[in-house]
């Protein structure tokens, strides 16, 4: 587990290990070297993002951990997050909003001003929410997990698709707990549950001729909607997470997150170590496109192809209605029926 420097992530992991007994005040006061007061404290903090601590005079503080169904949301907030990471680096530093325009956008601000890798940014609200080609992203607050991750990879501009490919990695290995049924990857990140999309992320970055500056990896992932929360106009394009697995039950957005967070620093640390080619094999394990007839959209116009393989730069290769390979480096494409 890491070695976190807030307290109250500390106490808040310590409590939840110790899963609902009491822990005194004095334990508590010698395993993290701070004041009885101190540590009332930082119980007070954890009590104000929505955790249920209890304290009994002689015996102590514990955390009581109530259903989600029946409509209760389980609690969202940077605590609730942090105190379910593994990882050593990514979501240490983390900035978590009620509401902001863009979490790119915040986390572009962040960049700039030298935030380090493994920075993340969570909203539970955004305004100006938005997916690829500047499409809005609906992005009301209760029901989905809105994030941006910041990486600083020693690479050139022309393998950050691979990375957006990693991206998508990372959130299949994080819902495979889930075991839902129809869900894959469409070129390059979309991720559908039987044609509905699920989960988007967008990749931008900040480069130098040779090399990148930064990379933020941007994911919007529908978790506890119904039907009816969408918009109109997309209800019968999304889908959620909650929609595929049990209706009843509001799913846990801090441990979703969370392990979301962990999968990518997995996923880019083997990235790193292993090369362009076995995120590209990863990749190919999830995917719902290769091989399918696809329809290609484009600032050139609509065409349609076929969907043959992806390159170790993220590229996708397509052949035409002419029998003509290409190679595709962006564009939106959907899968046609057969």
């Amino acid at each position: 587990m890491s070695d976190w420097a807030d307290p109250s992530v500390k106490i808040l992991k310590y409590l939840k290990k110790a899963k609902a007994q009491f822990v005194s005040g004095e334990e508590l006061s010698e395993l993290f070297g701070m004041s009885r007061t101190a540590i009332w404290k930082r119980m007070e903090s954890i009590k104000d993002e929505g955790f249920n601590i209890e304290a009994v005079t002689k015996k102590g503080y514990r955390l009581i951990m109530e259903e989600t169904a029946c409509g209760k949301n389980a609690p969202y907030g940077r605590l609730a997050v942090q105190s379910e990471l593994t990882g050593s680096v990514f979501g240490h530093n983390l900035k978590f909003f009620q509401e902001t325009d863009s979490t790119n956008q915040v986390l572009k601000k962040m960049a700039a001003q030298d935030a380090p890798e493994g920075t993340v940014v969570i909203s539970d609200m955004q305004s100006e929410g938005r997916g690829r080609r500047g499409k809005a992203w609906s992005s009301s607050p209760n029901l989905g997990i809105w994030m941006s991750i910041l990486l600083r990879p020693n690479l050139h501009p022309s393998s950050v698709q691979t990375l957006t490919l990693a991206a998508s990695v990372a959130v299949m290995r994080a819902l495979e707990p889930f075991r839902i049924e129809g869900i894959g990857i469409k070129w390059p990140n979309d991720i559908l549950i039987n044609g509905k999309k699920v989960c988007g992320i967008l990749t931008e970055l900040s480069a130098e001729a040779e090399k990148v500056d930064w990379v933020i990896i941007g994911i919007g992932l529908n978790v506890n909607h119904s039907e009816s929360d969408f918009p109109d106009d997309i209800r019968s394009l999304a889908t959620s997470l909650r929609m595929n697995v049990n209706n009843e039950t509001l799913l846990d957005r801090s441990v979703i997150a969370a392990d979301i967070i962990d999968e990518m620093e997995k996923v880019y640390r083997c990235f790193i170590e292993r090369g362009l080619a076995w995120v590209v094999r990863e990749w190919k394990k999830y995917n719902i496109t290769l091989g399918k007839r696809i329809k290609i959209i484009n600032q050139q116009g609509e065409a349609n192809a076929e969907a043959i393989d992806v390159t170790e730069e993220g590229r996708l290769i397509v052949k035409d209605e002419n029998g003509k390979e290409h190679e595709l480096y962006s564009g939106e494409i959907s899968i046609r029926e057969t």
